[in-house]
């Protein structure tokens, strides 16, 4: 009888471990080349839309959109909007979690943002408040193509990390 509790006090913590550590593994990384410095440009664009019953008629471009939407105030400003309005959520803060949220979605032709979305996430609120963030932020200088401003689906990285 003692053998088999001393069996049983040795194998069941060691099963615990390996299921534990099994079960902390991460998300597969992106891709290397969908991220070009802090933002995902066109590498990483929306390539299979989910379908829906009524498809909107106007179409979203990516790659042939010539100028691209641009952020009021260029990138530099966009990074100042993002470090000034972030919230690191307390959760996040309580588990000690850093990385980034990839967001993807549409600036319209008027410039609004619409169907934000996240491509992946790191959980603990930091995707919520990421979702928060870019829909709080002001209408971008939309896209054109053939000179009419056009729907295009955009990809951009948050980070969030503990200071």
């Amino acid at each position: 009888m003692e053998r088999y509790h001393a069996i049983l006090t040795f194998f069941v913590p060691a099963l615990c471990v390996s299921l534990a550590t099994e079960a902390q593994t991460r998300k597969p990384e992106l891709p290397v080349d969908t991220v070009t410095s802090e933002i995902v440009f066109q590498d990483l664009l929306y390539r299979h839309p989910p379908q829906t019953k009524n498809p909107s008629e106007e179409k979203v471009f990516g790659c042939p959109i010539e100028p691209q939407p641009e952020y009021p105030g260029g990138y530099n400003a966009m990074y100042k909007f993002i470090e000034t309005h972030r919230q690191m959520p307390r959760a996040a803060k309580r588990a000690r979690i850093s990385g980034r949220v990839f967001l993807a979605f549409n600036i319209e032709a008027t410039g609004e943002i619409t169907h934000v979305a996240v491509l992946k996430g790191l959980g603990f609120g930091c995707d919520e408040e990421a979702v928060r963030l870019v829909e709080s932020m002001p209408r971008w200088k939309p896209g054109k193509r053939d000179g009419k401003p056009a729907r295009v689906r955009f990809n951009l990285p948050i980070s969030f990390a503990i200071k």
